[in-house]
């Protein structure tokens, strides 16, 4: 039986790697694979129960501490191995794992855009990697530059959890709703430039039937909130209010490796407004689908436009069928894609090319400083499970207690 083993950072946790993750372990417990996950992040039974009934297919998935891969023995099986660490933080990882298992698959996935990846990646070694995931042609071209590592393969990010729509039975009226699902992280989405097309469309075009609903998590909230006051839009910008049923998606993200919320609003038949991306990735990922208008320069006055353009448009039966066609090939075939690409690099990758005495100790060291201790102490975990409890939550966030528990962290 092939072993499949995913290493990721909080399997518990929302977010687009968390997905892809999830995604993951679906497509290869459907091609009856034995799958493994090792999460960093403390958890105990309590979150697995809560997992287990929100994907239910985690149930089939052995999820284990990192703790585990340190205690691993030489590996002398000769059952199929693989093994995708799926967070750049991560990858000294591979240095360990290469050390019990010679003849594993190690596949490190690129998920941050090459732009937002800290300094100290480029002195992470590679070697022991069989070899690279990323995106696009443009990440494999540059990340190859910047790092000095060929062993790369080209394919997007798992799909399975689109639920693609019937074109023929799907309706969506012409709306002048406009909606944003995305983290609240400024460095990457850029919501603030959202607020300020709301700004122009209202005052320059006088077209305040336009409103914006912002729906999502992260520290930048209090940025929007604050505009949403300063430019007296109470009435125009919702935050994490129930979106209507037709809208217009947009995405003015500075920087993605794919675009999951742009894939999942094509796929339940939305029209969608796209910025192209500092590095034009989005748009490389997205070129071929007809519902997507894009944003080539984040220049005010035309973006609004645009905007309008996209609001007043009905979506035809052709355009929708397109996308869908297009959304079905990308999701298509995953496990047998991801095989074919990485049978060329099999047997590749060594030991680390600057050996360490205890290889343990070293990796372990390396994570903490980059991600903090593994092991949460018992006053987080409290934390964690009582920002669960309706009520609780938001007034957590809000307090001194959130601010030092964060500190702490690491």
């Amino acid at each position: 039986m092939i072993k499949v083993n995913i290493v990721g950072y909080n399997i518990f946790s929302p977010g687009g790697t968390t997905r892809s993750n999830l995604n993951l372990m679906k497509e290869f417990i459907r091609q009856n694979y034995k799958v493994t996950y090792y999460n960093y992040t403390d958890f105990d039974t309590l979150d697995l129960r809560r997992l287990h009934k929100c994907e239910e297919i985690t149930a089939s998935v052995q999820i284990e501490k990192i703790d585990v891969l340190y205690k691993q023995k030489v590996v002398n099986d000769s059952a199929e191995e693989y093994f995708f660490i799926t967070r750049e933080d991560l990858f000294p990882l591979a240095a360990l794992i290469r050390e019990f298992n010679l003849k594993a698959l190690i596949i490190g996935e690129v998920h941050t855009p090459l732009a937002l990846l800290s300094e100290s990646f480029a002195s992470v070694d590679l070697t022991p990697f069989t070899c690279i995931r990323v995106a696009t042609p443009t990440i494999k071209k540059r990340f190859k530059q910047k790092y000095h590592f060929d062993r790369i393969y080209v394919q997007t990010v798992s799909l399975d959890h689109l639920q693609l729509c019937i074109p023929t039975k799907t309706q969506r009226n012409k709306t002048s709703n406009l909606l944003v699902f995305a983290r609240f992280d400024e460095s990457a989405k850029d919501i603030s430039y959202a607020i300020k097309l709301i700004v122009y469309i209202t005052n320059e075009l006088k077209r305040d039937d336009i409103k914006l609903y912002i729906n999502g998590y992260g520290p930048d909230k209090s940025v929007y909130e604050q505009m949403i006051d300063q430019y007296d839009l109470r009435s125009s910008v919702f935050i994490n209010k129930k979106p209507p049923q037709d809208y217009v998606a947009l995405s003015t993200a500075h920087v993605e490796t794919l675009g999951y919320t742009i894939a999942e609003a094509v796929a339940q038949g939305h029209r969608v407004v796209a910025y192209v991306g500092d590095d034009h990735v989005t748009y490389e990922n997205f070129q071929k689908v007809p519902l997507i208008s894009w944003l080539y320069k984040k220049d005010i006055s035309a973006d609004a436009r645009q905007v309008v353009d996209a609001v007043s448009e009905e979506i035809t039966l052709e355009r929708l069928t397109a996308s869908i066609a297009v959304l079905k090939k990308m999701k298509s075939g995953y496990v047998r894609k991801m095989i074919e690409k990485t049978s060329v690099f099999k047997g590749k990758g060594t030991l680390a090319a600057e050996k360490s005495a205890d290889v343990k100790s070293t990796t372990k060291k390396q994570l903490e400083r980059a991600l903090g201790a593994a092991h949460a102490p018992w006053y987080l975990k409290l934390y964690r499970h009582l920002r669960r409890v309706p009520g609780l939550r938001k007034l957590l966030q809000q307090s001194k207690l959130s601010k030092w528990l964060k500190s702490v962290r690491k």
